[in-house]
């Protein structure tokens, strides 16, 4: 037997495809020419920078190829895409109003390039070449719709008639039959994506949670997101006070060599001044979270409480997850998710109260912590973000490798179970952590029941067996996570997926804290 096949999610995470490479390319030629002062006009050159040969490489001509990297540059600025028939210089006004340092972005944040889709089909089981023409053919036996059938010596499915039940595909003694599925789609674990008119994929943005899935999962490199680089830079080289929160899934994100010292000093270099662990947020979080939990332990002991009341302390550290369940599952999220805000919020609160008119960077391996930044709220206290595969491209443009910089000086803001939340289950288990810590001596063992799920498909699974109250024993904390693996999977991300897990786990083993409670009730 071989080994367990990858899911969608894995398929292409931590490998340097020819799309990684365009997507990355675009990003440092935008982000150098901000860096270098270069005319708005210059725009106009990248193009042929990125496709430098004069035959095609990549699609079936040089044309498309530029007019697709044409549109990235676009999303690179964070200006809107041009749809088929208004394409014209990217230079315009559009360009000039982005170069600034004041937020520009605007919704969607996540974007399909249409001159890029490839229009792939939609789930279907096909025959393929590995039909032998058997004398059984049990494909065509167990078919309840008659769409399969015998033409040429081969088997044969009728797509109008095929009810896509996948029975033919489980009979066929040479696995003949395949199951396929646009990639895009089939990363979309809220369903958001469909066909227009013309069969090209399309966002349905009352169903999109910008969680990012289909961006890393479409190989044609088709949908893309909207960047703050260009805002970014500008605020730094204008000389403004900006500072960077990095998220604690920047571990081994940009290398082994570039240990988390050698990051602060190239962040420094780059011009921030000051940056601070977002899991000094997580911290934060949790011992908020941890004091509901308490409470809730102690009111589950009182009869008298009504059956309206809390039921579970949902986590909220991870925007997409959180809209989605708002999205379906509204009263169960507003009587349980708890409302405190992400680590992301917390950690620029920390910054903004010590310097209000600074200027806060996320940086992090989510794209839906952009979305996040529409909230008013959030918006006062986190005025841009940038994904770990972003920085690389600034990294580049500013001539920065962190592995060639001294180790001046280390990030040590956090607790273990702060560093920890990037995994999957490590929200959950900082919760409990930190709750037993604060309950009496004489409740410490008492059962504290969890359940988590990453990936929005198998959080609407966990949200709709919680609705229908399927869990014995009923849980007490519920963690969502929307990208595979937990942030470490998040579609900004660079590092293989076990990589990035056991780094994590020995960069929170490294922090002087066990416990939010250890540091923050002291101060």
């Amino acid at each position: 037997m071989g080994k367990k096949d990858l899911n969608i999610f894995e398929k292409m995470r931590g490998i340097y495809t020819p799309v990684t490479e365009i997507r990355r390319k675009v990003l440092a030629a935008v982000a150098r020419m901000i860096v270098e002062d270069q005319p708005p006009r210059n725009i106009e050159y990248i193009p042929y920078q990125i496709i430098d040969k004069d035959i095609p490489t990549y699609r079936e001509s040089v044309f498309k190829e530029r007019a697709i990297v044409r549109e990235r540059i676009r999303l690179a600025f964070g200006m809107e895409l041009k749809e088929f028939g208004a394409h014209g210089p990217i230079h315009d006004d559009d360009v000039i109003n982005t170069i600034t340092d004041s937020k520009i972005l605007k919704r969607p944040i996540v974007n399909v390039i249409k001159a890029g889709c490839e229009r792939c089909p939609e789930h279907s089981f096909i025959v393929t070449d590995l039909c032998r023409g058997c004398i059984a053919h049990p494909c065509t036996s167990v078919c309840p719709k008659n769409a399969v059938s015998i033409q040429k010596g081969k088997s044969f499915i009728d797509q109008s008639k095929c009810i896509r039940c996948g029975r033919c595909a489980q009979v066929c003694p040479y696995n003949a039959i395949a199951y396929r599925e646009r990639p895009c789609a089939a990363a979309c674990g809220v369903k958001a994506i469909t066909s227009d008119d013309y069969g090209f994929a399309d966002i349905n943005y009352n169903l999109c949670v910008s969680c990012g899935m289909c961006i890393v999962s479409c190989p044609f490199g088709a949908i893309g997101e909207k960047s703050e680089i260009v805002q970014i830079i500008t605020a730094i080289k204008k000389g403004k006070r900006v500072y960077a929160e990095i998220a604690p899934a920047f571990i081994n994100q940009f290398g082994p060599l570039a240990t988390p010292a050698k990051i602060h000093s190239a962040l420094l270099k780059m011009g921030f001044l000051d940056i601070k662990e977002v899991a000094l947020g997580a911290d934060k979080v949790v011992l908020k979270e941890a004091e509901e939990l308490v409470k809730l332990i102690k009111q589950k002991k009182e009869p008298h409480i009504s059956k309206d009341q809390r039921n579970f302390i949902g986590t909220s550290c991870c925007t997409s997850w959180k809209m989605c369940a708002d999205h379906h599952f509204p009263n169960l999220a507003k009587n349980n998710i708890s409302e405190s805000f992400a680590p992301m919020v917390e950690t620029a609160r920390v910054i903004k109260n010590k310097d209000p008119e600074g200027i806060v960077v996320f940086i992090g391996p989510c794209i839906a912590k952009k979305e996040e930044c529409f909230i008013p709220e959030v918006k006062s206290l986190v005025d841009f973000v940038m994904t770990f595969e972003e920085l690389v491209a600034v990294f580049q443009a500013f001539d920065i490798d962190p592995v060639d910089l001294t180790e001046e000086e280390s990030i040590n803001d956090a607790s273990s179970i702060g560093r920890n939340f990037p995994v999957a289950g490590g929200v959950a288990q900082a919760i409990i952590q930190q709750t037993r810590a604060l309950l009496p001596e004489s409740e410490k063992n008492c059962d504290i029941t969890h359940i988590n799920a990453d990936t929005l498909a198998e959080c609407l699974k966990m949200l709709k067996k919680l609705k229908s109250e399927k869990y014995d024993p009923k849980p007490l904390v519920v963690e969502g996570m929307a990208c595979p693996f937990g942030c470490i999977g998040g579609p900004g991300s660079l590092s293989s997926l076990n990589r990035a897990k056991i780094a994590v786990k020995k960069f929170a083993e490294e922090a002087e804290n066990t416990l939010p409670s250890e540091y923050l009730k002291k101060k």
